[in-house]
């Protein structure tokens, strides 16, 4: 009742000792000089009370703007500061013109749910705070720009620079390298990207991200039109699940070729829907495969389509395998009971793991692929230089091959940065008898820098397009 009422209970103190103090200083003798219209023995104590109340009450005034305007600052960080991590948050994002940017970025961590369940939420949120703090600092000293949460572990922010790309690459790599430590473990993060020029700029980056967190493949998302018209609907859920029951769910074969004696070395797996005369790209329904539990599904297709084509020929193949496979029961049970029963197909095959950035639990990773070598089949890191900073878990998984991320190698000629970057790369496999693979080669002059920077294996258009087993090898 104190505390309700302690504005008022302050103003009647002040009139209480303001009005014994101007009486005891004949403040009235002061003012009477200017108001001889009064008469003294009537309006003294009167005037002085007056006097005292309008004082207090002028003090009570001010400490009520006061606070009103401290009230006004809460209300405007509640509704414009996370609480959490302090940074502006989804409201000041949005009341942002976005038209005086060029581009709205947005990503998130990925597999943060990983975390709540691991550590717990409270020491999730901890964690959160400590990515936050890291993640504002980077983007703030390299795009002197405003970081904002949007909700959970999505992050936003807006940039005008022209090249955005480069810009994300430099972000994600900077905050890659860091790692975090809470209640002694140690942590890396890794991020999805995604950005867009496209208006309305944050719904069409939005759905950007939502590829991105979908995608085995790429970690950073351009909008396009066309992403929209992709994945995520009935109509591919229906082309897939028919693909399945008529067994049009098929591999295709690229050839990887030897930069030293100029031959095809090896043919990578890669998965297709035979639809309609064409061949439809898992690019379009992988995301789809994913939500809907079909993606085990795929991988064990693939792995038996894949078998049955190589048991009869002599050629090396990989196929790719990403981190939720390995730790899939069912599949990582499938997949070995297939080694065990095609030894002469097991031995020259290479298991691509994809989404490297996403292993949560190396010591797991180390045993299987320790488990894969008793049956002489090899081990390759796909997207290698795409963010992923931690090389000593390279050293403990021993792979055979690293296949060169093809942001890379796509932007190499001309590109300075790029260039050093590979050779790091190609220096660090040598001496540690790594082999290197360049993907995405599609030009000459490409070709003979990759060549002249000591990658030993090219794979791209410029050698063979991925083509079905009848069209390399005959029926």
């Amino acid at each position: 009742m104190i505390k309700k009422y302690s504005d008022e209970i302050i103003l009647i103190l002040l009139i209480l000792i303001i009005s014994p103090i101007l009486i005891e200083l004949n403040l009235f003798e002061n003012i009477y000089k200017f108001t001889r219209d009064y008469e003294k023995y009537s309006v003294d104590e009167f005037f002085l009370v007056f006097i005292s109340i309008l004082i207090a009450s002028s003090l009570y005034a001010l400490k009520k703007l006061k606070d009103l305007k401290k009230i006004r600052k809460e209300l405007i960080a509640v509704n414009e500061i996370d609480s959490l991590t302090k940074l502006k948050n989804r409201n000041a994002f949005l009341n942002v013109d976005d038209r005086e940017y060029n581009y709205v970025v947005l990503l998130n961590v990925i597999d943060f749910g990983v975390f709540n369940k691991y550590l717990g939420f409270k020491k999730a949120d901890k964690l959160l705070v400590m990515i936050s703090n890291e993640l504002n600092s980077i983007v703030k000293e390299n795009l002197e720009v405003n970081l904002y949460r949007i909700y959970g572990d999505e992050f936003a922010f807006y940039c005008n620079e022209n090249d955005i790309e480069h810009s994300i690459k430099r972000i994600k790599l900077l905050f890659e390298k860091k790692s975090f430590l809470l209640d002694k473990n140690e942590f890396t993060i890794h991020l999805n990207f995604a950005y867009s020029d496209k208006t309305p700029k944050y719904l069409t980056a939005l759905s950007a991200l939502r590829y991105a967190r979908n995608s085995i493949h790429k970690s950073i998302y351009l909008y396009t039109e066309n992403i929209d018209m992709k994945s995520d609907s009935l109509e591919m859920l229906t082309t897939l699940e028919n693909g399945f029951k008529d067994k049009r769910v098929i591999p295709v074969y690229q050839a990887i070729y030897d930069n030293k004696n100029k031959l095809t070395y090896k043919y990578e797996a890669l998965v297709r829907i035979k639809e309609k005369g064409t061949l439809l790209s898992p690019y379009l329904f992988i995301d789809v495969a994913k939500k809907f539990k079909l993606y085990h599904k795929i991988t064990r297709n693939i792995f038996e389509h894949t078998f049955n084509d190589f048991k009869d020929l002599t050629d090396e193949f990989s196929i790719n395998l990403s981190y939720i496979d390995v730790i899939n029961q069912h599949t990582n049970e499938f997949i070995f009971k297939m080694l065990e029963s095609h030894p002469n197909v097991a031995n020259r095959l290479t298991i691509e793991f994809l989404e490297t950035e996403n292993i949560m639990d190396y010591e797991f990773l180390i045993q299987f692929t320790n488990q894969l070598r008793k049956y002489g089949t090899k081990v390759a890191l796909d997207d290698f230089g795409s963010g992923y900073s931690n090389w000593n878990n390279i050293l403990k998984l021993k792979p055979d091959y690293l296949k060169i991320d093809g942001s890379l190698i796509q932007n190499l000629v001309n590109n300075q940065n790029n260039i050093n970057i590979i050779k790091l790369i190609v220096e660090f496999s040598k001496i540690n008898g790594i082999k290197t693979v360049a993907e995405f080669v599609d030009n000459e002059k490409l070709a003979q820098l990759i060549i002249d920077l000591g990658i030993d294996y090219s794979q791209g258009y410029l050698y063979a397009q991925p083509k079905e087993k009848h069209l390399i090898w005959g029926n």
